[in-house]
């Protein structure tokens, strides 16, 4: 059995001064604006939803920035690279994500936060469903996520800040978990979102400069084009080479759907909707966002083309890891500023998102859980101390899993964007939405929706691994653990590219819509919540 691959495990050493000097400054900026956090910070709604004090443009950049974060320069270069243009349709619709969240929640989430007391997506649930059920869910849901994407993020920031400051991988990573832990546990969310304000404007910049290096690394796009033509007419056909016609035009269906309606299910974007200092300043945000996304997606597109196409006419080497296409071209084909610029952007986006994980998954521990039991902290200060305890807690054990265990990494970075749009997309961009949502329906969305991603996803993994310790286990458990890890692949309805998220997805709709159908006869909608559907 071999385990997955970490992220940006076979990224360049670099001995570039430029690239140090922005790695440490960008170091020192977070630690600033985490001090300067922790000064703001007096109560948990400061800590989790920053007192609701952010303007449109500091909203719209930590929305995109969030959600592009690293994939921009590391997952989107390796698909284009891998496949050409059929990545093109992620980038395509992601920005209409955006659009789809602003309609759907950016009003009723900012309402929601002034008619009642919620300071986290499981809050929210809870006052239109008015179960703890759904309540508990939601957070248990979000728990395992954050459990998830940080112990991926971790492991790519190991490498991260051994490229740039050459330490041990062992180092970089208690190093770099130290650092994240400091200004998380100071400045909350008021640092998460300064501190993805920072990464947005350095991605933007960044990726225009890496644009313009790609396309004259490339001789242009008319010789990118016949280079790629020349090697595979797919890399520039309209779906890419990732398959048959049919089947990839399925494909980009399946990621059409969840990249843009996915986006409204992400616990760490809409929650960023409570924090808004008004509703005025709603309006600009969706294009805003849009747009920089947009911007950014250059350095995705061109070094993945770029370096595909100067690869395949042999004019340089081919990289050790697809997954390192887009840090390995601005190490070796941009000047040093340039470099040290996108590798900071690079650091800045797995610490920046990573916080945004930490906050909503100690509101998590330290409120959504207790609460869902009937237990809540009522002193403010008490939960606030809690919330940090909780963060400090998820850092420790993400940092834990990520030193002691690479197959548990692995199994954890089954679960992503496609979880968390399954598990929410439909009771909460959805039910704010629809009147006739029950809790009955909530619950089946999210029992569905989950059920679905890690039976799929999770599932053959696990047994993967179990399967790879003949020798230490009883030979009828090896056994059907090889049975269940060749027969859950072959189990699923589609073609192995299309997105297992997806299919999770539509699945938690049809149950959320279905279930709340049938059990209409136990609608209860409390009257501010009501008015705040129909407005």
């Amino acid at each position: 059995m071999t385990p997955l691959p970490i992220p940006l495990q076979e990224i360049p050493v670099t001995d570039s001064p430029y690239v140090l000097l922005f790695g440490g400054v960008y170091l020192l900026i977070v630690l600033g604006i985490g001090v300067w956090g922790y000064l703001r910070t007096e109560s948990t709604e400061d800590f989790l939803i920053t007192g609701k004090s952010i303007g449109t443009w500091v909203l719209a950049l930590t929305a995109f920035s969030v959600i592009q974060s690293g994939f921009g320069f590391v997952g989107g270069p390796e698909l284009v690279y891998s496949f050409g243009t059929t990545a093109l349709w992620i980038f395509f619709t992601a920005p209409l994500g955006f659009i789809i969240t602003w309609v759907l929640l950016a009003k009723r989430m900012r309402l929601l936060a002034d008619i009642r007391d919620v300071l986290t997506l499981a809050d929210g649930m809870y006052v239109r469903y008015e179960s703890a059920w759904v309540r508990g869910l939601t957070a248990v849901a979000v728990i395992v996520g954050v459990m998830a994407y940080l112990a991926t993020n971790l492991a790519a920031l190991q490498y991260v800040m051994r490229a740039i400051f050459g330490l041990s991988v062992m180092w970089g990573l208690l190093i770099g978990a130290f650092i994240l832990l400091l200004y998380s546990m100071l400045g909350g969310m008021i640092a998460g979102v300064w501190t993805d304000f920072v990464q947005a404007i350095t991605m933007i910049f960044g990726s225009v400069f890496v644009f313009a290096y790609a396309l004259s690394f490339g001789g242009g796009m008319s010789s990118i084009s016949h280079n790629l033509a020349t090697a595979d007419p797919a890399f520039i056909s309209p779906f890419g080479a990732m398959g048959a016609p049919t089947a990839t035009i399925f494909t980009a269906l399946g990621w059409w759907i969840l990249f843009s309606v996915g986006a409204a299910g992400q616990p760490h974007l809409v929650t960023k909707f409570y924090m808004s200092r008004n509703l005025k300043i709603l309006r600009w945000g969706a294009p805003i966002a849009a747009a920089t996304y947009a911007i950014s997606s250059l350095l995705a597109f061109s070094t993945g083309l770029s370096m595909r196409a100067m690869v395949e006419a042999g004019s340089t080497a081919a990289p050790k890891s697809a997954s390192i296409v887009g840090p390995v071209f601005v190490l070796n084909h941009t000047p040093g500023a340039v470099a040290g610029l996108i590798l900071a952007a690079l650091l800045a986006a797995i610490m920046s998102t990573s916080d945004s994980f930490l906050n909503i998954g100690a509101a998590a521990v330290s409120r959504d859980i207790p609460r869902a039991l009937g237990r809540p902290i009522d002193d403010d200060k008490t939960e606030l101390r809690v919330t940090q305890a909780a963060l400090a807690g998820l850092t420790i054990a993400s940092t834990l899993i990520v030193f002691y265990s690479q197959t548990l990494v692995g199994i954890l970075g089954t679960i992503g964007w496609g979880f968390f749009a399954a598990a929410f997309f439909a009771i909460a961009a959805l039910g704010l939405n629809w009147k006739g949502a029950t809790k009955e329906g909530a619950i089946a969305a999210i029992l569905g929706g989950l059920a679905v991603n890690l039976f799929y996803s999770a599932v053959p993994h696990i047994a993967d691994v179990v399967a790879g310790m003949d020798g230490s286990l009883p030979t009828p458990v090896v056994s059907g653990a090889e049975w269940i890890a060749t027969t859950v692949p072959n189990l699923y309805p589609f073609t192995e590219s299309f997105p297992v998220g997806t299919v999770a997805l539509l699945v938690a709709i049809a149950l959320f819509v279905g279930v709340s159908l049938i059990t209409q006869d136990r609608r209860t909608v409390p009257e501010d919540i009501a008015v705040l559907l129909e407005g």
